[in-house]
């Protein structure tokens, strides 16, 4: 349905310049057009306040050309309506006026989209084609309860526009029909699918508090799916305006209900699985709210009664988009059983957001200027490729650059404050006079600025990497030594060069620390000596959220340091062994003198 959406992105379809709600009163005679001169329904005499006689065109039966006209107008669309090339209709029009009903006669002509509406619907085809794929391979991975809802709700609830799909279908009235019925199911199966999954995220099952809720959910899905199915009912001859609106605000009620029931259930969760709750909360407060305040300005009017003005379609376009943020959050969540903190991406993604505006409005406008400059001072026209646009490109990259680490510098803090003690921590291990002081404060700097719940060393010492001190999360019942043949997983972090994920799943050992504290992390300390290699495990945060890329790569430049420390401290103790040794060379010698001397 919506991979059609990408024709109007190079081409565009035609329209009838008529804007109709669910009750058939005409809102507007000019959208998508900039002139009434442009617009069809401007040019037969239509006002708005005129209605369209729902009755008089009723689909009873389906086939008649009346039904025909009537979908054109009001099968799926809503709102602006878009058809094919030359498509010709007949109205049956009361008009506000109180004058006598009357027949008009309409042909489409070409709306073409102009270029911010065709880059923001090529945003949401591609978004909504990557969630859709994103949610099938869930359910193609790991099929359960959780994700097929996740799914349902996905296939029918993603960014992507219809326009081109509904235009499509207008040559068949009863294709139309036989899509709103089914348009209806899968509005109830989504609704549905997704209280499903929130109220079985993260280990697929449903705690016995929320079993009733669970058995109503079918309920709930079909009540959507009735009260979706009756705003359709305006093709039968029956004003729906009121209806359609009382279904967004159930949506609305339904999405709230979701947010309270995920936020229910994260106070029950342990702080790991609570992370990633919060994952899907952020998804969910994002996207739901975006996605039915978009349908609300593309299907109904509610807005233009509120506030008495339609949005743009470019803006309406850019509200699906957020709804790709639900799937994402949620499919990370799934997918990830430890995740980074969900303020990381949140704040990525607005600086991006907050940026973009920032410098393409001032781009937009200077694109402008450099058009006058053109005219008023006729330059060579390879000037502005080869000259101009560079240096343009080159101040606006830097802008954006300084920006962003502006704005990280204000909104985090904290990672700031552990990247200046762990810098302390490497000016103290440059200092050290031992292997074992070093093991101490690269363990116990770590874990302090970073909060984590576990971290040791393990030093090479021949074959093996053995743990010779009990530090967080760490006690001397547990593993003490990594041997290449059975802790291989840990120790890949010496082959990649690079800190390494580690997965619950993969390295299972009752030797490791439990729950919370188990290792999520290993660290390589590399260098040319082998006693001076090492293995830093480290666990989560405290807060149960995973160590993210930043502070990985802060950590791999920590253990950077400690690995010239320890080779500073190893290539000391092995001059002291050449000391000694050259000591007991010399005494052996003298000794040997003093008995040739004394036969």
């Amino acid at each position: 349905m919506i991979v059609p959406g990408l024709q109007r992105v190079i081409d565009s379809l035609s329209s009838f310049g008529l804007s109709v709600d669910n009750d058939g009163i005409v809102t507007g005679v000019l959208a998508p057009f900039h002139s009434a001169a442009d617009s069809p329904a401007a040019a037969a005499g239509i006002v708005p306040g005129d209605r369209v006689d729902l009755k008089a065109m009723r689909c009873v039966p389906p086939g008649t050309p009346q039904c025909a006209s009537l979908v054109a107008v009001l099968g799926g669309l809503g709102g602006m309506q878009a058809a094919l090339s030359n498509h010709q209709i007949t109205l049956a029009l009361k008009p506000s006026s109180g004058a006598a009903p009357k027949t008009v006669e309409l042909q489409s002509v070409p709306a073409p989209l102009n270029p911010p509406e065709r880059v923001v619907l090529f945003l949401d085809t591609v978004v909504g084609i990557i969630v859709i794929i994103i949610a099938f391979w869930l359910v193609w991975t790991r099929p359960s309860l959780m994700t097929w809802g996740l799914f349902l709700y996905v296939v029918w609830i993603n960014p992507g526009q219809t326009f081109t799909y509904y235009a499509l279908l207008q040559r068949w009235p009863l294709a139309v029909l036989a899509q709103e019925f089914a348009e209806a199911l899968a509005q109830g199966a989504a609704f549905a699918g997704l209280m499903i999954f929130a109220l079985r995220f993260p280990d697929d099952r449903t705690e016995s508090r929320w079993q009733k809720v669970q058995w109503a959910v079918p309920l709930l899905g079909a009540a959507m799916a009735v009260l979706t199915l009756l705003c359709f009912a305006n093709l039968f001859g029956f004003p729906t305006e009121r209806i359609t609106e009382i279904s967004f605000l159930a949506g609305y009620a339904f999405d709230a209900v979701v947010l309270l029931i995920l936020l229910e259930r994260r106070r029950s969760l342990p702080p790991q699985e609570e992370q990633r709750m919060r994952w899907v909360i952020w998804g969910c407060a994002i996207g739901l709210p975006a996605f039915i305040l978009a349908e609300l300005c593309q299907s109904s009017d509610l807005i233009l009664h509120l506030f008495g003005f339609s949005p743009s379609q470019a803006f309406v376009g850019l509200l699906y988009l957020p709804n790709g943020v639900l799937v994402y959050f949620a499919s990370q969540a799934v997918w990830q059983r430890r995740v980074v903190s969900v303020s990381i991406p949140l704040r990525h993604g607005t600086t991006l957001v907050a940026l973009t505006l920032l410098i393409g409005v001032p781009i937009f406008q200077l694109e402008q200027k450099l058009d006058i400059v053109k005219e008023s001072f006729r330059l060579p026209a390879w000037i502005w490729p080869l000259l101009v646009a560079p240096v343009v490109l080159l101040l606006v990259n830097r802008l954006h650059e300084t920006a962003v680490e502006l704005v990280d510098r204000i909104f985090n803090r904290r990672f700031h404050s552990a990247k200046r003690q762990l810098k302390e921590a490497s000016e103290a291990i440059a200092q050290a006079e031992s292997l074992a002081e070093i093991d101490r404060l690269l363990v116990e700097s770590t874990v302090g600025a970073l909060c984590l719940s576990s971290g040791a060393v393990f030093r090479s010492e021949g074959n093996v990497f053995r743990r010779t001190q009990d530090t967080k999360g760490w006690n001397a019942s547990m593993k003490k030594e990594l041997r290449p043949e059975s802790d291989a997983i840990a120790l890949r972090c010496l082959q990649v060069g690079a800190p390494v994920r580690l997965n619950h799943d993969d390295w299972d050992s009752r030797e490791l620390p439990p729950g919370m504290d188990a290792p999520c992390l290993s660290v390589p300390v590399r260098s040319g000596i082998t006693e001076a290699t090492a293995v830093v495990l480290l666990g989560p945060h405290e807060t149960g959220n995973d160590i993210d890329a930043d502070e990985r790569e802060m950590l791999d430049r920590l253990a950077a340091r400690a690995a010239a420390g320890y080779e500073r401290v190893v290539t000391g103790m092995l001059r002291q062994e050449v000391a000694q040794l050259k000591a007991q060379v010399v005494e052996l010698q003298s000794g040997d003198r003093t008995a040739r001397a004394n036969p």
